[in-house]
């Protein structure tokens, strides 16, 4: 087993559009001099709004950074660092399910398969203790937890239901079309590779990447739990995220 976690570069913004407006040329003399000075009114308001932005950034780039030297075992991202996209899967109940299931609430996502031999239960394992812990403490929402496959070929529906609903029945299981799969990984920069077994072909073997991204309301990967996992680290990180970015109940539902 391998820990692997690939990280993409953002798309930065579109440059806005200039209306038809914008583009005008002396339509008649007499407005032209109302024309300049608008233009100019815009130029100063836009060049005096750039220290302000830049300032923005700083702070949360600042208040990241401090989050950041609170946490255990877990790398804080920013909000702009990757957006789940759209994807259609089905859930452990024969469900179809997308990228609406991360809205209005916290979501710790986990990828890997059914016959893995070791990470996979143990750490299915923990975040059942660790969303048992959260619900006895009662000081912040338990995270929604998601477990991904990543051999959708053999994990079935019926198989993600029987071995997810194991650990805790409101586990959401998600598999699927093995494309399907692949994309979503991918883009996520979740990495699975795997080893063929000559002797027994069904009984191959996937290195898989081991950290749990949490996914915030909005469907943004804000930060990479790496292991080893333990109960303790997670609830203490979690809890630095939630109050520092927010609690899932001050966010609408969908």
């Amino acid at each position: 087993m391998f820990e692997s976690f690939s990280v993409a570069p953002t798309l930065s913004p579109k440059a806005p559009k200039y209306t038809d407006a914008m583009n005008m040329r002396y339509v008649v003399p007499i407005v032209v001099g109302a024309v300049v000075g608008i233009g100019g009114g815009l130029y100063v308001a836009n060049t005096e709004s750039a220290p302000e932005a830049a300032a923005n950034v700083e702070s949360a780039d600042a208040s990241l950074d401090a989050l950041q030297t609170r946490m255990q075992n877990t790398l804080v991202l920013p909000e702009n660092f990757r957006q789940v996209p759209e994807f259609s899967l089905l859930d452990k109940d024969g469900f179809t399910i997308d990228q609406t299931m991360f809205d209005g609430q916290w979501t710790m996502a986990f990828f890997g398969y059914t016959h893995c031999p070791d990470v996979c239960p143990i750490t299915l394992q923990v975040m059942k203790d660790t969303v048992s812990s959260i619900e006895a403490e009662g000081t912040v929402d338990p995270m929604q937890v998601a477990f991904f496959t990543v051999d959708p070929n053999r994990d079935t529906v019926e198989r993600m239901n029987e071995y997810v609903g194991y650990f805790d029945e409101r586990f959401r299981g998600v598999t699927g079309e093995l494309v399907d799969v692949l994309e979503l990984t991918g883009e996520l920069g979740i990495v699975a590779a795997f080893t063929a077994n000559d002797d027994n072909p069904e009984n191959y073997l996937v290195d898989h990447t081991a950290s749990m991204l949490l996914i915030d309301p909005d469907g943004r990967v804000r930060a990479r739990f790496r292991p080893p996992h333990t109960p303790e680290s997670i609830i203490a990180d979690y809890r630095e995220i939630i109050a520092e970015l927010g609690s899932s109940s001050d966010l609408p539902s969908s």
